[in-house]
């Protein structure tokens, strides 16, 4: 009996150990299941190459849906050449995987539907060095202010209190400008910021949001870089040098933070300050590519979906007009989903308008929008606000 109950087990086992187990690559996480159709015609009755072409066509189908939930229609339709030829041109390198659900041939058409899985971030990325991000954002400046402390100085130091030390701001620059970011002028900073003592006290998002508004940039990253002596390496006059970088990214218009990140390196060097330099320079480019992933992100969901802008109408004479007003973004301006009415009082209205696209679109379409008995005077726009007067 012992004996036919160990066979049994031993067929068993070796009946589960011998069952096929489909094994699925593990997933990113900036990735998304599509369902999509191609088809390729049946030539000379060549059904291998219509089957072929039927894939690649369902494939290409795939990515362009996914690049329709990054960007707008009316973007893709925009620039369907550069995008044709840069991003559609290579589908197959955006699939991670995929799977053929059916397929079937009728009039002369090879038919194939499939289930992939598109790396968005992949396209992301590609999208973003052909400039669309940016565009859409209305080209966005970036003024960056770090706070920064090297081996030996007893607190930190912004760019106008020292010459020497923009180690972290100029790495962060390099990195962002790279993959198309602009930043205000340094030159243009030195005049409006030189004699405000900051000196080892951190940037409130109010006070940095000030100063880029300043300069017109709409977004400011701020933060502190500090460098320290951690020792010499055992035996050696080699010494040991730990950095930590901290930064924020700031939308000015607000104060909103957007992105943050907290990055540490280490350096050795026989020299304090060259080692706390180099340790700064490796803190702050990984700082860099956080807060870069972090912002594309954000301007990227802003940019494919609806956003909401505050909107602020003065010389407000009637109720009937701000009714008109009120009606007219609802039901007759292109884009505009809901009106929020947050406060009204002494002639002044502030709403959030939910709209796809930004406020200087918005701005673009009122403008030229005709009202009965009086017209709109837009007096600021920025890319999240918009200020305007009421002029009967």
């Amino acid at each position: 009996m012992k004996k036919l109950f160990f066979a049994f087990f031993a067929v068993l086992s070796f009946c589960v150990l011998s069952y096929p187990v489909e094994v699925f690559p593990q997933q990113e996480t900036n990735t998304k299941i599509i369902e999509a159709e191609g088809a390729g015609v049946v030539i000379n009755n060549n059904m291998a190459l219509a089957r072929d072409n039927a894939i690649n066509d369902s494939l290409r189908k795939a990515v362009e849906q996914a690049v329709g939930t990054i960007i707008s229609s009316e973007t893709v339709v925009a620039n369907f050449v550069v995008i044709n030829d840069s991003i559609y041109s290579k589908s197959q390198g955006y699939i991670q995987n995929y799977r053929i659900l059916k397929e079937n041939v009728s009039d002369n058409l090879y038919r194939v539907k499939i289930r992939a899985t598109v790396s968005l971030g992949s396209i992301k990325n590609d999208l973003q060095a052909l400039g669309f991000l940016m565009a859409r954002k209305g080209m966005p400046r970036i003024m960056v202010l770090v706070a920064e402390q090297n081996v030996g100085q007893i607190h930190p130091y912004y760019f106008w209190d020292s010459v020497d030390l923009s180690v972290c701001e100029n790495v962060i620059q390099s990195n962002f400008l790279k993959d198309g970011f602009t930043f205000v002028d340094r030159a243009s900073l030195e005049g409006k910021i030189k004699g405000i003592t900051l000196r080892g006290s951190d940037l409130s998002n109010s006070a940095a949001a000030r100063l880029g508004g300043q300069v017109d940039a709409e977004l400011v990253i701020v933060g502190k870089a500090f460098a320290k002596y951690a020792g010499n390496i055992a035996g050696t006059a080699m010494k040991s040098l730990q950095a930590n970088v901290t930064a924020r990214a700031i939308r000015t218009d607000n104060g909103m933070v957007i992105a943050s990140a907290s990055e540490h390196a280490a350096a050795v060097h026989i020299d304090d300050i060259t080692g706390g330099t180099e340790a700064i320079k490796k803190a702050a480019e990984k700082l860099a590519e956080s807060l870069k992933a972090q912002i594309i992100d954000k301007w990227q969901a802003e940019t494919s979906s609806t956003s909401l802008i505050a909107l602020t109408v003065r010389q407000i004479k009637s109720y009937s007009d701000f009714m008109r007003l009120k009606d007219v973004l609802k039901n007759e301006v292109r884009g505009v989903k809901n009106v929020y009415v947050r406060k009204m009082e002494s002639g002044v209205a502030r709403m959030d308008v939910e709209v796809e696209g930004s406020a200087m679109s918005l701005a673009d379409k009122l403008a030229v929008k005709k009202f009965k008995g009086f017209s709109l005077d837009i007096t600021s726009a920025s890319q999240n606000s918009l200020e305007m007067n009421i002029v009967k």
